[in-house]
């Protein structure tokens, strides 16, 4: 499981003084990001070779309000990988008290740049991918 901290924004809040929804995705996305990089997976290295990494589904279970300069940890731990996608899932938790706020889960396809079609991960990029993913299973 990799882990990023935010603190929330006054421009990521709405007049309700919540944090706006559409955060959640892309907190979730720096979590993935960091995930990613600790694999020591070089996303502009798989763009060079023409691989891309679109989202194919995403969802958020919001549990609780978000509010302006809370400190937030968002969680991203690997649930399932192939050569073809990698499925993330996701808990934000206040870090003050470990309170749950929301989980989610994404699905990035490999694809082609040039045909959008399905591609499959070259083997240095899924070694990497898999040696993380085999280390937060066996923590679980």
């Amino acid at each position: 499981m990799v882990t990023v901290t935010e603190r929330v924004r006054f421009s990521e809040t709405d007049m309700m003084g919540n944090a706006h929804h559409a955060n959640h995705i892309r907190w979730f996305e720096c979590a993935r990001c960091a995930y990613l990089r600790e694999a020591g997976v070089d996303l502009f290295e798989l763009m060079d070779e023409g691989i891309l990494f679109p989202i194919k589904h995403v969802s958020c279970e919001y549990i609780d309000n978000i509010y302006f300069d809370d400190v937030i940890e968002i969680q991203a731990r690997l649930t399932k990988l192939s050569r073809a996608q990698m499925v993330y899932g996701y808990r934000i938790v206040r870090q003050s008290d470990g309170h749950l706020l929301a989980t989610g889960e994404t699905q990035n396809v490999f694809t082609h740049k040039a045909t959008g079609k399905v591609a499959r991960l070259g083997p240095e990029p899924y070694a990497k991918l898999l040696a993380l993913y085999e280390k937060d299973q066996a923590a679980q």
